[in-house]
């Protein structure tokens, strides 16, 4: 039985109730022709996140992290545990990062995931999650991204309720598209009994040599022209996935 990410149901409801890689890096390194790039394993899959700077240069707004949500890294024990009862469960990879269930057909060899927040200022984006999920080999990897673009391409248009701990939402999934070895989604979030309105959520996952990445960036349900930000919901993700992939490929 799929749960939902603690994390979704403490900082993005204070929020809501305040308020509510492919593209090339230049000059990043390849290998050689003919060479067969290594997996990627270990600490070193660590240097494929990206920091609160190069988040801000990308989106046009200021990043920190947060106490509460320190930076992870290890084995599989790192994929979300989850909070609340997900229905159906095979959505559960769309509307939850790096979700345990998602992976648990597949041998999981390191996990590595960092959450950065908006800094208090008007802006777009709310927080950016970004992981990634090394397996054994490129084969693995491809073979874990075909099945979740089927199972995402099976969620579009349905939506996902996500019950438990006092706190239940409904997760719209749509634009589920796939491009350049991106998957993406947009899940629209309303918890219930809410007047905010519905929650962005842009979702992405990229393959890469022997490992997956994740994205997930959440934005305020209302925004004004003065916000801070250049964040878009249908683009955003994909973008800092492309970005996560091309540093693999220079780590390999």
């Amino acid at each position: 039985m799929a749960r939902k990410a603690p994390w979704y149901a403490v900082f993005p409801l204070l929020m809501l109730l305040l308020a509510t890689g492919c593209g090339g890096i230049e000059g990043s390194a390849r290998p050689a022709p003919g060479l067969k790039p290594r997996p990627l394993m270990g600490e070193t899959i660590k240097q494929v996140l990206l920091d609160d700077a190069a988040l801000g240069k990308i989106l046009n707004q200021r990043f920190k992290a947060d106490a509460h949500l320190p930076p992870r890294f290890g084995g599989p024990e790192k994929l979300q545990t989850g909070f609340g009862v997900i229905t159906p469960a095979e959505c559960a990879g769309v509307t939850t990062m790096t979700v345990r269930s998602a992976y648990s057909s597949y041998d999981v060899k390191n996990v590595a995931r960092e959450s950065w927040w908006n800094d208090g200022d008007p802006a777009k984006v709310i927080s950016v999650a970004e992981a990634v999920v090394a397996l054994p080999t490129a084969t693995d990897a491809d073979a874990l991204f075909a099945k979740f673009s089927d199972q995402w391409d099976g969620c579009n248009g349905k939506t996902v309720t996500v019950e438990g701990g006092g706190l239940n939402f409904a997760d719209e999934i749509s634009d589920v598209r796939v491009a350049n070895s991106v998957l993406a989604a947009t899940v629209s979030v309303q918890l219930s009994g809410s007047s905010t309105g519905k929650r962005p959520e842009a979702r992405a996952v990229g393959v890469r040599g022997n490992c997956l990445v994740e994205v997930e960036i959440t934005f305020f349900s209302t925004q004004s022209p003065s916000d801070q930000g250049s964040g878009d919901p249908h683009t955003s993700a994909i973008d800092i996935a492309h970005i996560m992939m091309d540093k693999i490929s220079a780590l390999s």
